[in-house]
């Protein structure tokens, strides 16, 4: 059994894969993850594959881990090719490993297919993948959550309470104003991101992966696929 594991900026993921099959993703804070923990989860793990976005303190509890354990660890890091995949970046170590997972996934799963990958966590990224594997580079936006604190943090007469209800009707009150400016702004995002695709490419697929994919599925017209396991799907290619 094999142990995967999604480090983020403040949550951390991970499932089991057993015989290629995956158990349902579970999440733990950051904060929470220790050594105890770990040996709570993973008795009969014989593998564990990390990959981070997060401190790299994180990392070095499993490395050790492992280490105590005399079991197989790898800690992914994006690169310029793997698989079949070419990165766009000149400096590829600096595509963060989550985006770089998704386009591993992504290929595996519509292999020969022009693909949008739009990861809505927490920030909302768009790769686009061609059907030679080709990266042909992305954008990055804040997520839903950093739209909405980064506007509090940033005024002083702004009064909003955060709602996670999608709607992008105008707002009657500044608290709706802001709150769905955000997924209006993020939607608007999205589109332009699946026109800018058509330019490039013959779109065959749409990915939504993330936090919030179910919720910007909802707004979103154009035809798409939810995929949460993406991240770990790119993890099982290892």
């Amino acid at each position: 059994m094999r142990l995967l594991v999604d480090i983020g900026n403040t949550r951390t993921k991970y499932t089991f894969e057993q015989q290629g099959k995956l158990s349902i993703i579970q999440t733990e804070r950051n904060k929470d993850i220790n050594e105890q923990w770990l040996e709570n989860i993973a008795a009969s793990v014989k593998t564990i594959i990390v990959a981070s976005v997060s401190e790299a303190y994180l990392v070095d509890v499993f490395s050790k881990y492992a280490q105590q354990q005399a079991i197989e660890f790898m800690n992914v890091k994006s690169e310029s090719k793997r698989f079949g995949v070419t990165s766009s970046y000149q400096q590829p170590i600096t595509l963060g490993v989550d985006r770089w997972l998704t386009l591993l996934a992504a290929n595996i799963l519509y292999s020969n297919e022009n693909i949008l990958i739009i990861d809505a966590g927490t920030a909302t990224t768009i790769d686009l993948l061609d059907n030679k594997g080709m990266h042909l580079g992305g954008w990055i936006l804040p997520g839903i959550d950093m739209l909405f604190n980064s506007l509090l943090l940033n005024t002083s007469q702004i009064m909003a309470t955060q709602e996670h209800q999608v709607n992008i009707s105008f707002g009657k009150s500044t608290s709706d104003g802001v709150n769905n400016a955000c997924w209006a702004a993020t939607l608007g995002f999205i589109n332009q991101s699946i026109t800018q695709a058509k330019k490039q490419v013959s779109l065959d697929k749409v990915l939504l992966t993330g936090g919030n994919a179910e919720k910007l599925g909802t707004l979103l017209s154009t035809k798409h696929h939810i995929v949460h396991e993406l991240v770990f799907i790119g993890m099982q290619r290892f």
